[in-house]
């Protein structure tokens, strides 16, 4: 299971990378997000270590980036604890967070997904299941949504999906996927 995860982790890195490159020819169907989300160099740190209090419903033991700003937290009916904060990372920067930082804690990442703006990466950890979704706001800025509920079905294989029914009758019980 191990060796999944480093494989999930490389192609992820491999696709935000290559979702980096673009042809030059100015599509129009890039939204409103600028075309270059990626630094060619790494972000800035911030000079002063500032310290993040995270809310009650992030895991105590979930990685949690360097000089984040919480921007709103709360549980959902369905029991889903939802934080979004941002960080003065690129959104390369985070996805290489996420792919190194959570699998050294025993988080197991599932199947992520990476655009030229966007990286999703559900994960598992024992009886929790969770997704962080990191959108490029700006070339060093990058937004984080992180989901987290507890699974009512530990024994379910461990597979590092969510899972797939909620009370509600929603396919997903996540607002984002």
């Amino acid at each position: 299971m191990l060796h999944r995860a480093g494989v999930i982790a490389a192609a992820m890195a491999f696709a935000l990378s290559a979702a980096g490159c673009s042809s030059g020819s100015g599509s129009q169907d890039a939204g409103p997000v600028p075309q270059k989300t990626f630094s060619a160099t790494p972000c800035p740190t911030p000079s002063a270590k500032k310290a993040t209090k995270w809310p009650a419903g992030v895991p105590a033991d979930l990685p949690k980036p360097a000089h984040a700003t919480i921007t709103e937290s709360a549980p959902t009916p369905d029991g889903v604890n939802i934080t979004k904060f941002t960080t003065p990372t690129s959104l390369r920067e985070s996805v290489l967070f996420v792919v190194d930082k959570l699998p050294k804690a025993g988080y197991v990442l599932g199947r992520g997904d990476a655009e030229i703006n966007e990286a999703d990466a559900p994960f598992v950890h024992g009886e929790l299941r969770g997704l962080v979704r990191m959108l490029a706001t700006q070339p060093c800025t990058t937004l984080w949504l992180l989901a987290t509920v507890k699974s009512n079905n530990p024994g379910s294989g461990g597979s590092p999906l969510l899972p797939t029914h909620s009370p509600s009758g929603s396919p997903s019980p996540l607002p984002f996927g």
